[in-house]
């Protein structure tokens, strides 16, 4: 009897990997894991070639197991086994019973010596310019809203970066550290539940927080008409821990903004080509696609001139920057004639010393993320 029922789940078994392989090959093959933000492997054609030195077996495992009809839900059940065990960490990702997500961003994530390297090139940088260089380091999410932790979560220490930076610049003259305190004392939620940027309002305070250090200041947040673009919004650290009841974010953006232009070069996801322009720094059109971050500006670009309509003349901004300045121009766009973005990661002009003596700005603010900053291993690239 006990043999029997073996054999019945053995079949069982094999019956049920028939019809997942069956349901795999027949449905069109699937090229992109929006979920999982990556690449799927697909099922190759079969060689001789291919069989005897192994590559095809190998292919073929990847394919099956990427293209399985039950791949989703099965990504999905894995991350609540996580949950029900008491694990809150995946993918570099924390994640909480209230369906929100924290970027794992630990001590272990940079090295002090990194750090003080890229301050120290930035100091180059701004001699070469002649220029004051600002430097507006936005605290990752888990430093200024600790309570989305898990707890006994281990975690970077925002200030201690921050100290290292000031004891790196202290004396130099053309080197400005902006202060954030203000943006840490605002109890409202700054950053999204499900992705790693801030949101629109978490945008405005950095902004304001920069402008503040100037000796400038910005309207309240209600003056800039916030419009609601998306209520269905899952950023990139869902896509990691997909958990059943994970929160949906709303992605708002500034209404009230001055007539503008923009010149994009160098995007980065090869779908605007070199050079695109546009009459508007939004792009409506990443809000039907699993990137709706973008609908600011249309993503990362090497080289982006944002032109204030409104004014004849004006102060001329430059930002070296990550993504997290793409929401924050909005608010920056109605103080300035010209705001140009720099992102070194796609960058694909020759000089950028050239390029930035070129656009000829009366300042330059580095806008990255805390860890982005200690981290990014361009910033030699400014110096050429």
């Amino acid at each position: 009897m006990k043999k029997t029922n073996n054999i019945f789940y053995i079949v069982v078994f094999f019956v049920i990997f028939a019809i997942t392989g069956l349901l795999s090959e027949l449905h069109a093959p699937m090229k992109v894991s929006y979920l999982e933000n990556r690449t799927l492997s697909t099922i190759p054609v079969f060689s001789f070639k291919g069989y005897k030195d192994g590559t095809y077996q190998k292919k073929l495992e990847e394919g099956m197991k990427d293209q399985s009809y039950i791949r989703k839900p099965a990504v999905r059940v894995s991350v609540l086994v996580d949950a029900i065990m008491g694990r809150r960490d995946r993918n570099g990702t924390y994640f909480n019973d209230n369906g929100t997500y924290v970027k794992m961003e630990t001590a272990n994530s940079y090295s002090d010596s990194r750090l003080s390297l890229n301050t120290r090139i930035l100091k180059v940088f701004a001699e070469k310019t002649g220029k004051t260089l600002d430097l507006c380091l936005i605290p990752p999410k888990g430093s200024a809203e600790q309570d989305q932790l898990p707890a006994f979560a281990p975690y970077l220490d925002y200030d201690h970066m921050t100290r290292q930076v000031w004891k790196d610049i202290r004396g130099d003259k053309r080197m400005n550290l902006i202060s954030l305190e203000a943006f840490f004392d605002q109890k409202q939620e700054k950053y999204f539940d499900t992705d790693h940027h801030y949101n629109s309002m978490g945008a405005y305070f950095a902004a304001r927080s920069y402008q503040r250090s100037r000796g400038l200041d910005l309207m309240d947040y209600d003056y800039y008409s916030p419009v609601t673009v998306g209520s269905n919004f899952r950023g990139s650290l869902y896509k990691k821990a997909p958990l059943y009841d994970a929160k949906y974010d709303i992605i708002e953006t500034p209404s009230k903004v001055p007539e503008l232009s923009a010149v994009y070069r160098y995007g980065y996801d090869g779908r605007l080509g070199r050079i695109k322009r546009s009459k508007s720094i939004y792009e409506p059109e990443y809000l039907f696609t699993s990137d709706k971050y973008s609908v600011y500006m249309g993503g990362n670009h090497g080289l982006a001139v944002i032109t204030n309509k409104d004014v004849k003349t004006g102060p001329v901004l430059l930002m070296i920057k990550d993504s997290y300045a793409n929401s924050a121009v909005p608010y920056l766009c109605g103080s300035y004639k010209r705001i140009v973005l720099i992102d070194l990661r796609y960058y694909g002009g020759n000089s950028l010393l050239s390029e930035i003596r070129k656009q000829a700005p009366d300042r330059i603010v580095v806008w990255y993320e805390m860890l982005d900053y200690a981290t990014e291993s361009r910033f030699a690239s400014l110096l050429r």
